[in-house]
């Protein structure tokens, strides 16, 4: 009786060899550092803090011209018995890109056309603080009721030059995109 030990054995040094290449957290997603619902006046507004890292082959597409695009979603959701109701969802898109006659970085963001930044890291730090300006009844959040606010960052690879897009589904350098990120409101 032949014996499965020898093609079990390499099996399993196969998975276990790459087993860091999957289980490794990619180190150039973009983080939910926080995410609260604040008062706005008589209403409420979202605000959050996002670290956009860039991968080295992002920062040299950045440097040669080519735009990255991020959509932040937006939930808010009431926990429910059997399944959890979506009470707010919006997307806000933020467009970063290099000029390079200027040698300056630009900031897209819903709100307006564009501000213009010295260094990188400057332009990130900008991008990194998410201010819905939506404002939400107050009404909205019920005393009594669970709610949570759910935020997803995720890189845009569409917004790509065409020619660069295959790469972007294929090249780990390119998951800019962070999980879902879930912050309990409190009432």
């Amino acid at each position: 009786m032949p014996s499965l030990a020898k093609p079990f054995s390499l099996g399993l040094i196969l998975c276990l060899s790459l087993w860091p290449f999957f289980s490794a957290a990619d180190p150039y997603a973009a983080i939910i550092r926080q995410a609260d619902l604040i008062q706005a006046g008589a209403d409420l507004q979202i605000q959050a803090r996002i670290d956009y890292r860039l991968s080295p082959t992002a920062k040299e597409a950045l440097h040669k011209g080519v735009p990255l695009t991020w959509i932040v979603d937006l939930n808010i959701r009431e926990v429910g018995r059997i399944w959890d109701s979506t009470l707010y969802q919006r997307e806000r898109p933020y467009k970063i890109q290099f000029h390079a006659l200027l040698n300056q970085y630009e900031v897209v963001t819903p709100e307006d056309d564009g501000e213009m930044f010295l260094t990188l890291n400057a332009a990130l730090n900008f991008m990194s603080g998410l201010h819905d300006d939506t404002q939400l009844a107050v009404d909205l959040i019920q005393p009594g009721q669970r709610y949570y606010l759910a935020i997803k960052c995720r890189f845009d690879r569409e917004a790509l030059p065409v020619p660069l897009r295959p790469f972007a589904y294929l090249d780990t350098q390119w998951f800019l995109s962070s999980d879902w990120t879930l912050w309990p409101i409190q009432k």
